[in-house]
């Protein structure tokens, strides 16, 4: 499923360039969107127990915050929707968001981990 999913987004990606502007830039700014907000949360409860994260911690789940979803959405749109087309979602899941966070996300929310815990450290 996962080869099959790789395989259509890749030969799917120029149907990126019909999609609009809006919808690029929101593949590429809701990822940071997400994420930041992820590290405020993680954070938090990092402060609510008392104990500092590692910035590791704060790296993976601002990924997780900020990644689409690649797997389960795409398989249950093929099932509730299934004349929809699955090419755009995939494209911009895998083509765009997925893209980012592994080539620029995870070191911008590194940074942004780092600068919260600096302003606000636990303990």
């Amino acid at each position: 499923f996962l080869l099959e999913m790789g395989m259509t987004a890749s030969r799917r990606l120029q149907d990126l360039k019909h999609a609009g502007p809006s919808f690029i830039l929101f593949g590429l700014i809701a990822p940071n969107i997400f994420a930041a907000f992820g590290i405020v949360v993680a954070h938090g409860y990092s402060m609510f127990l008392g104990v500092p994260f590692e910035l590791g911690t704060y790296a993976l789940f601002a990924v997780l915050c900020g990644a689409a979803s690649y797997i389960a959405v795409p398989a249950v749109q093929r099932l509730a929707i299934p004349e929809a087309s699955p090419t755009l979602p995939l494209a911009a899941s895998l083509g765009l968001t997925f893209s980012y966070n592994v080539t620029i996300g995870i070191p911008v929310y590194i940074m942004i981990a780092t600068a919260i815990t600096r302003a606000m450290p636990v303990g």
